[in-house]
């Protein structure tokens, strides 16, 4: 008993008739996919799985292209924006004159945060009005995205351990 079968050139889907209309006939090639496509695909599926992991690196990129997009428009604005980069310092010290924090690393800590946030808020600031393009400041941003990354990766490993402690 001999099967006959048709080549694997293209699949066909027959989708029932609509109203009135003509069967619709959908081709479906099985061409294989270029390496580039399945290449952006798998990254895709990946950054996607971690991105959590991922956000400070995501929320980087996203002032890169917004200081980006104010600079074009208005780079006067970072002269408004300069007086809010010594706000967390601000905070901080009034957080040590409110309630000294009981543990030696908790003020370190919190005094290395307040001074990331104030680098944070400087970088936006001279962002805005000299260009976010700018050598000295591409670098820090840079930079900045690197440290803020690591240190998300190190308080999520931290603070998954202290969980597994206490349960």
């Amino acid at each position: 008993m001999s099967r006959r079968t048709r080549p694997r050139a293209a699949s066909t889907v027959r989708i029932p008739r609509q109203r009135g209309g003509q069967p619709v006939i959908l081709v479906l090639s099985p061409e294989p996919q270029p390496l580039i496509t399945r290449a952006a695909l798998a990254a895709g599926r990946w950054a996607w799985k971690h991105r959590r992991s991922w956000a400070p690196t995501g929320l980087a990129t996203a002032l890169l292209v917004l200081t980006g997009a104010i600079h074009v428009t208005e780079p006067r604005i970072g002269w408004a924006l300069a007086v809010f980069a010594l706000a967390p310092a601000g905070v901080w010290a009034w957080g040590m004159l409110r309630r000294r924090p009981t543990s030696r690393q908790a003020v370190v800590w919190r005094a290395l945060l307040a001074a990331f946030a104030a680098a944070g808020g400087a970088w936006v600031a001279l962002a805005v009005g000299f260009g976010p393009a700018h050598p000295a400041l591409f670098t820090a941003w840079a930079v900045l995205t690197l440290i803020s990354q690591t240190g998300w990766l190190v308080a999520r490993r931290l603070s998954s351990v202290t969980e597994k402690e206490t349960r």
